[in-house]
């Protein structure tokens, strides 16, 4: 596969040349690897580039193209064997073994000073722009056919003004069908394409403890031991970043959506915050999404007060009734320590879920930060556990024995 980029006035541009080997139907680097099938090769941003480096701009036409790259590939520009190498990792190789054409030893390291946040919307991300107010905000805007997909998100960047965010819009999410990433990093790509511009240093996200460790609440996984293959990271992909040195990492890798719901709710009273937009963009209070959020909010705000009637429905029903329980730790957690703010319709449902003892959900792993490269390390941490009280020895314990199975 070969890549062009350009820029014209006030857009920037990434298309992919397919060649032989290359194929237009692959897999999803994300979740079960749903099958999709490449629709359009170029990818387009609603943001003139000045400069990029090398390797963030090939970084980007891999996390893009990625399913659909046979043997080869030769990015717009050459870039370092730290890319090279990054790729050459066993979770890559066991996928496809990609010869890059051009690689030159002239390439400096990239480095930045400024702290990027992409922002997605919800409770989560929101957390994280809470606490670390000084982080620039980045936020896509999914164009869709060629036209943008509505949201609330795009007037609380938008109100920020331009030296606190930038709403860039692009179509990479609906390159294939079925629409979405192509492989999860995508989500940073309008931060990526930024980056080299805005002098970003760090890329930080709203991962989660149920993503991260708990593997959606299903049971723990233990990502510092995971180091031993899949980088330094924990995460090829973010391992990958790490290398040509601007890394992506969440600084609620080790938090619960208990305390990211906790430390959103002032931007939450303020409408600023989307975590469901079902309702002509708006949250639609009948998914398990919506559903959970309540269930978390009802929790931590002793005024909040569901009507719980509206979700006993027989799709809500059916979610609480499937094994492994998805987000399985926060209704273990809402119904052994707090049973009594829930329906019986839903406690009902849940007697077989691992009953959890300890309040761990409401604090941090402070492990996780073993994960962040070392020159952020100390700033992450300190402002994170500044906010959220770190899990004791036991919390640890109750945490690390998690498992739905």
């Amino acid at each position: 596969m070969k890549f062009e980029f350009w820029t014209e006035t006030g857009y920037s541009y990434i298309k992919a040349i397919l060649e032989d080997g290359d194929s237009r139907v692959g897999k999803r680097e994300e979740g079960s690897g749903t099958e999709i099938t490449l629709q359009n090769e170029t990818v387009t941003f609603d943001y003139e580039v000045k400069n990029i480096h090398p390797d963030i701009l090939g970084l980007l036409c891999m996390i893009t193209f990625f399913p659909f790259i046979g043997n080869e590939v030769e990015f717009p520009r050459p870039v370092s064997k730290r890319l090279y190498d990054a790729f050459q990792n066993e979770c890559f190789t066991s996928k496809k073994d990609i010869l890059f054409r051009n690689i030159s030893d002239d390439i400096a390291i990239y480095r930045g000073d400024n702290v990027a946040l992409s922002f997605g919307g919800g409770i989560d991300s929101s957390a994280v722009r809470h606490m670390f107010p000084e982080a620039f905000i980045v936020h896509e805007a999914h164009i869709k056919n060629d036209k943008m997909i509505s949201s609330h998100s795009h007037s609380v960047v938008k109100s920020l003004g331009r030296d606190k965010g930038k709403l860039v819009a692009s179509n990479i999410r609906y390159l294939s069908t079925p629409g979405g990433w192509h492989s999860w990093p995508c989500s940073v790509s309008t931060s990526l394409i930024m980056a080299t511009d805005m002098n970003f240093g760090i890329i930080l996200t709203g991962s989660i403890i149920g993503s991260c460790f708990l593997s959606n609440g299903s049971c723990f996984w233990d990502r510092l031991n995971a180091r031993k293959w899949h980088g330094p990271s924990g995460n090829y992909w973010q391992s990958a970043f790490e290398a040509i040195g601007l890394p992506m990492f969440s600084p609620v890798t080790g938090v619960s959506e208990m305390q990211t719901m906790k430390q959103s709710l002032d931007l939450l009273s303020q409408n600023q915050v989307v975590y469901c937009m079902e309702n002509d963009g708006s949250a639609c209070l009948k998914c398990s999404k919506c559903f959970r959020r309540d269930v978390i909010r009802a929790y931590i705000q002793p005024n909040h007060q569901p009507n719980w009637e509206i979700y006993n429905t027989e799709y809500i029903h059916n979610f609480l009734e499937k094994r492994p329980l998805y987000f399985g730790h926060i209704f273990g957690t809402a119904i052994s320590l707090k049973p009594e703010l829930f329906p019986e319709w839903m406690t009902d449902r849940l007697t077989d879920v691992q009953p959890i003892e300890r309040d761990w959900v409401m604090r941090v792993y402070d492990e996780s930060f073993d994960l962040c490269p070392v020159e952020w390390r100390e700033y992450l941490k300190s402002r994170v556990t500044s906010f959220i009280q770190p899990m004791d020895v036991f919390d640890k314990i109750e945490l690390r024995s998690w498992d739905q199975s």
